[in-house]
């Protein structure tokens, strides 16, 4: 006899909660449940994909679709999963085509990850996500030889640093500094900061640890001097000096390196550069050196590159599928790290979007007149949006 009586007290208190708390449950609930079932989805993914290199009965288009999958994960490691997963489907099979593209485009990727890793002193793991990229695509070539300049940039700058351990050895601080600055033209940011750091650290080191010995030997050799004798320099003077030397050096480098690549040349623009690299770091010209150098490898860059790209574009231009594709191919040549990748990447994302239009289109015209849905051809597959 006293359910009612509750149940009337239940909505009593009930009419009591604020308005707002009310949208928001109404808001909060379904939209729980949207990403509850979006997550449910994405780890039944994960799981199938994970038995698609156990299986021999996975289809063509159930590899790639897992390529996908294991490639927007974007680590190195999936991406080289993605790129073995999508390079498995046979020569012969009507995706192959399409698993090249994204070979491709994975295989970019790769190579803008391999580089940040370079640059942060990983050279192993540098390489090992290199050596994922196969070898069928056109950046095979570009991969190895990028993993040649690392290995041989990595033992110049390890070959200097060794002799900057022999001069500190020997208690030749003035060669060890001079040494040490060579390490910054070295083409690595690690090299150039990081241990750079670490080697004049070292010198710093040293020289504080012989100051005691050394103003006694400057004071006594003074003392001692006969009359009329000049003082030897002190270690500060002579680099003050050396430094003199660098600033007045750095001003005819830079006057050189403007001459060569006045004429706008490939090879004349090469020299320029490696002329004002000669312009080392602490010097007053050391800033604009680098920006010029800067700006004639973007120059060299789009002087090699532009024809590319403009071929991809005519081929786009006949706005058929096949010819689409070849663009695409044609486009991915130009790898990341140049300076039209970006505009040769926004591109292709264009044009791979045409594409998946005109096999959209492709597909509803086959469709009989009833608008039934027979099954797809087990060959055909719609690429999903390249992230």
């Amino acid at each position: 006899m006293q359910f009612f009586p509750l149940i009337d007290h239940f909505f009593t208190q009930v009419r009591k909660f604020p308005v707002q708390l009310w949208i928001g449950l109404i808001v909060l609930l379904p939209l729980g449940t949207g990403v509850a079932g979006v997550w449910l989805l994405s780890k039944m993914d994960d799981v199938e994909c994970q038995t698609v290199w156990l299986s021999p009965l996975a289809t063509e288009s159930t590899r790639l679709y897992c390529a996908q999958v294991s490639a927007d994960r974007r680590t190195a490691t999936d991406l080289g999963e993605a790129i073995k997963l999508a390079d498995s489907i046979s020569l012969s099979h009507p995706l192959r085509q399409d698993s090249d593209r994204l070979i491709q485009q994975w295989s970019n990727r790769l190579l803008e990850m391999g580089d940040t890793a370079f640059q942060n002193g990983k050279l192993d793991d540098a390489i090992m996500m290199l050596e994922s990229i196969p070898d069928s695509t056109t950046l095979r070539k570009s991969a190895t030889q990028k993993i040649e300049q690392w290995q041989e940039t990595w033992k110049q700058a390890e070959g200097i640093f060794q002799k900057v351990q022999d001069a500190i050895a020997a208690d030749n601080l003035l060669i060890a500094f001079a040494e040490a600055r060579t390490l910054l033209k070295i083409n690595n940011e690690y090299w150039r900061t990081t241990r750079f750091q670490d080697v004049v650290n070292q010198i710093q080191t040293a020289k504080e640890n012989k100051s005691a010995q050394a103003a006694a030997d400057r004071k006594k050799g003074i003392a001692s001097a006969p009359f009329g004798r000049t003082r030897p320099l002190t270690t500060t003077e002579l680099m003050s000096r050396w430094q003199k030397e660098q600033d007045q050096e750095a001003v005819g480098h830079l006057q050189k390196a403007r001459s060569l690549a006045a004429t706008g040349e490939t090879s004349r623009l090469r020299d320029a550069i490696a002329e004002a690299q000669m312009v080392l770091s602490g010097t007053a010209q050391y800033t604009e050196a680098q920006q010029l150098i800067k700006d004639w490898n973007n120059q060299i860059e789009i002087i090699e590159d532009r024809p590319a790209l403009n071929r991809a574009t005519a081929l786009a231009r006949k706005g058929d599928i096949a010819s689409l594709e070849a663009a695409i191919t044609e486009a991915n040549s130009i790898y990341f790290g140049r300076t039209l990748y970006r505009e040769a990447q926004a591109n292709i994302d264009q044009w791979s979007a045409q594409v998946r239009q005109l096999y959209d289109r492709q597909y509803a015209q086959e469709l009989p007149p009833n608008n039934s849905q027979p099954s797809r051809d087990p060959s055909f597959y719609q690429i999903p949006a390249t992230p």
